[in-house]
């Protein structure tokens, strides 16, 4: 009661507190709601300049536009296409550059359609544009009936979705070309720099060479300190400058792999699985039980040279016909093969055939009237064939030719014409056959003298991959392993002594979805959401499990320190060292060989190192010499610059010192050949600036990329 009363001493206090938390609820859920008026939240996945890449558009875009391969690689591929898209439509509004309706119509379904409808409609069978498809998209598009001919099951369920990204991938491309066209054109070689091009394209001179390669010093000969590396990239910072904040991870990895145990496991169950195989006794009783068992059967007849050569012997030689084979080991599978025939079947034959095309019922009932009645006017004159078949035949490939095929190998046409051709038909005599095409008369020509032993196999195969009970073994391995280590200095050391690699990643930035070596997914995003909440040396409490991505069983257990915090900016040297290390070496290997070889004659040269002296030609415009040298720019220009008979100082080059002397004077005379110099340079420098005009405006522009805070808040 008491406190009844002192509320209703203070009810203006009272209220001020609840209308106080009343307002504080409602500014939450407007702040925080998924649609509230004061932001939802996180629905911007990033920006590029001005535009905002949003969160619904891009996952709806995802999943409607994209389907198979692996989902993350499918995400980073429409985000870059997200990234570039904003800066090419950003650049050409600046521009005044735009694709009008009728530009993107004709792009589309015009008689040159951009080459993105080219490759997204191109039928497989043919390899060509599917005109009637995109045809048909077009009358769905123009009579607004796209919805009517998914729910007819005519389209893809996604078609909407799909030819929206492809209209943007379209116009986005199309204004690229544009603006590439615009910078291209403005590149212009001066008559000067022609004329000195076209001069020195004719000023080939020959010179003889010796390459003293970088290894005859031994590694232990160069020290290569941290300085050194440090030199290296500051002389060359644009190489090493990181975009973005990254990290360095160091891990170890506990591989699972099938044990003896696992394998003979797998060697019982496909000894019951053969039991169970030799009781079939028909060839499509073989296929069918192979298929069931998630084996292959291909019913071509195979030589020796295209069987495995783990069982090729045994298949022509020893087994019966309707026995199986193994269980026997190939590569990284345990296989059972059956015999399902074998024959001695000639090594070619020459036919020729009159096709009617055929995929519907009245398709084939026409085309087995059109066949009858010319196989009644070839059994009366034969020598009508040719004639019939340029008139009548549908076979683009041989209608021409009197529908003639000659040398045709066993397997090479469809089943139906196949058998009739090496197996069940007569040299001379004419046969009516329905395949998948159509429906063909054939007249077999002849067949080869020569014959081989073939075989008709089918498969089971097993892969031989770790147990359940091996992948658990193998994961409290790498628990107990990782208990107790409370940095990245003690998991390095206990690593060390047990004899166990420990690997460590280029940066990577917090977006990062793929490791080298383990493969990509979730468990690499979460390693690179630790990493980035993390200080350098700590060492993550999670084993991180990765999958193999074709047998789907658990391939390794992975342990994580983070080695280093690299900022946007010029990298460490910690950074990059096991990349950079090897070059470095390089080059003071080339110091220390040029140090030791100064002064020496190019025979003296090759009768130190037992090498040859290469006579080579050598052009100031050519990007490599011949002799297999290769794209060494130091040695061209030295090529071009050492004296005749004189010998050049040691160069330094990718991938060994090079001593150069001159044998003949380059030709110094004046070229006339001015348009053409001037057209190759233009060329060249034109496809390049189109090239680099997606990077450059990368670099100049502000990309904000949330897409990897935002997952490792959820």
């Amino acid at each position: 009661m008491a406190l009844i009363g002192k509320i209703r001493d203070n009810t203006a206090l009272i209220l001020f507190v609840i209308g106080g938390a009343i307002c504080l609820f409602v500014f939450q859920e407007m702040s925080s709601g998924a649609n509230g008026p004061l932001g939802p939240v996180e629905q911007a996945m990033g920006r590029v300049g001005h535009q905002e890449i949003d969160r619904a558009d891009f996952e709806r875009t995802l999943s409607g536009a994209f389907s198979g391969g692996d989902a993350y690689q499918n995400r980073d591929q429409l985000w870059q296409f997200y990234v570039n898209e904003g800066l090419v439509k950003e650049e050409a509004e600046n521009l005044g550059l735009s694709v009008s309706e009728f530009e993107l119509n004709d792009l589309e379904f015009g008689p040159t359609p951009s080459p993105i409808i080219t490759r997204n409609l191109t039928d497989p069978n043919t390899g060509q544009l599917n005109r009637t498809l995109l045809s048909q998209i077009q009358g769905h598009i123009d009579n607004g009936t796209l919805k009517d001919a998914v729910a007819n099951g005519e389209l893809n369920p996604n078609i909407e979705t799909i030819w929206k990204y492809q209209r943007r991938e379209i116009v986005a491309t199309r204004l690229q070309e544009k603006m590439g066209a615009l910078v291209s054109k403005a590149m212009y070689a001066p008559s000067w720099q022609a004329q000195e091009f076209a001069n020195n394209q004719i000023a080939s001179r020959k010179v003889a060479v010796v390459k003293i390669p970088f290894d005859e010093v031994d590694n232990s000969d160069v020290e290569v300190s941290d300085a050194d590396m440090q030199a290296y990239i500051d002389e060359n910072r644009s190489v090493f400058v990181n975009r973005v904040e990254s990290r360095q991870l160091s891990y170890v990895s506990f591989k699972v792999e099938a044990t003896a145990a696992d394998s003979a496991k797998i060697r019982t169950l496909l000894g019951e699985v053969a039991t169970d195989w030799n009781k079939e006794t028909t060839e499509s009783g073989d296929s069918l039980f192979a298929l069931a068992n998630r084996g292959s059967y291909a019913p071509n007849y195979l030589t020796a040279d295209n069987l495995s050569p783990v069982i090729a012997d045994a298949i022509m030689n020893d087994v019966a016909i309707g026995s199986v084979y193994g269980p026997y080991v190939e590569g990284n599978a345990m296989k059972l093969a059956k015999l399902i025939d074998r024959k001695v079947i000639a090594d070619s034959a020459s036919t020729r055939h009159i096709l009617r095309n055929a995929t519907t019922p009245d398709q084939f009932k026409e085309a087995n009237r059109v066949i009858d009645s010319l196989m009644n006017v070839v059994q009366r004159n034969r020598g009508k064939f040719a004639s019939l078949a340029e008139t009548f035949s549908q076979d683009p490939g041989s209608a021409s030719n009197g529908g003639e095929y000659e040398k045709v190998t066993p397997g090479q046409f469809v089943r139906p014409f196949d058998n009739v051709l090496f197996r069940t038909g007569s040299v001379g005599q004419l046969y009516k056959i329905r395949t998948s095409y159509g429906v063909h008369l054939v007249e077999i020509l002849g067949r080869s003298r020569t014959t081989s032993t073939r075989a008709k196999v089918a498969y089971i195969v097993e892969p031989i991959i770790p147990s359940s009970d091996t992948e658990d073994a193998v994961l409290a391995e790498a628990q107990v392993f990782l208990n107790g280590k409370g940095n990245l200095t003690e998991l390095k050391a206990a690593a060390e002594a047990a004899g166990m690699e420990v690997s460590q990643t280029t940066p990577m930035p917090l977006s990062a979805y793929n490791l080298p070596g383990l493969g990509s997914g979730q468990e690499v995003k979460d390693m690179m959401c630790w990493a980035f909440s993390a200080d350098e040396g700590d060492v993550s409490g999670i084993v991180y499990t990765f999958t193999d991505p074709q047998l789907f069983y658990e391939n390794n257990y992975v342990l994580v320190g983070l080695e280093d915090v690299l900022p946007a900016g010029v990298a460490t040297v910690a950074a990059v060292k096991e990349n950079l290390e090897p070059i470095v070496r390089d080059l003071k290997k080339g110091e220390k060989i040029s140090g030791m070889i100064g002064g020496k004659s190019l025979s003296d040269l090759a009768s130190q190192y037992d090498l040859k002296v290469d006579t080579v030609t050598s052009n100031p415009t050519l990007s490599s010499l011949s002799a297999g040298i290769g794209n060494e720019p130091k040695v061209i220009a030295a090529a071009a610059a050492v004296a005749t008979g004189a010998v050049s100082k040691p160069v330094v080059g990718n991938t060994g010192v090079y001593v150069i002397q001159g044998i003949t004077e380059p030709t110094s005379s004046t070229s006339g050949n001015l348009p053409g110099a001037r057209q190759q340079i233009n060329t060249t420098i034109r496809l390049q600036a189109a090239n680099s005009l997606l990077p450059a405006l990368r670099v100049g522009a502000e990309i904000e990329d949330d897409r990897a805070e935002v997952d490792c808040r959820q």
